[in-house]
C-alpha cells in the first residue's frame, strides 16, 4: 500500500497521578502550543497533526515538559490515515 499523505494525526489524553489534574493538562498544552503543533482540545483528548519528525520532536518536548512538574500517564494513538479534525481540513494539500 503507498502511503499517500505525510500527514499524522496524533491523539493525547494526560492523566495527573496527584496534585491538580487541570494544571497538568494545561501544562502539557501549553507544550505542545510551544512547540507550534497544530491542536485541536475536546473535552477528553487533544488532536495534534502535521510531519512526523516535527510531531516526535513536539510531543517529546511536551512530555518532557509536563513531566517535570507533574507525575503523568500521556495516552496517546497514531494514525497515518485517520481524517484530519475539521478545522484542519484546508490545512491538508
Amino acid at each position: 500500500m503507498d502511503k499517500t499523505d505525510p500527514l499524522i494525526s496524533v491523539q493525547i489524553s494526560v492523566y495527573a497521578l496527584g496534585g491538580d489534574p487541570r494544571e497538568a493538562v494545561h501544562d502539557y498544552l501549553d507544550a505542545i502550543d510551544a512547540a507550534g503543533l497544530h491542536r485541536d482540545t475536546g473535552t477528553m483528548s487533544t488532536v495534534v497533526w502535521g510531519e512526523a519528525d516535527q510531531l516526535w520532536s513536539g510531543l517529546r518536548a511536551a512530555y518532557e515538559a509536563v513531566a517535570a512538574k507533574h507525575q503523568v500517564v500521556v495516552n496517546v494513538g497514531m494514525c497515518n490515515v485517520a481524517p484530519l479534525p475539521a478545522r484542519a481540513a484546508g490545512r491538508r494539500n
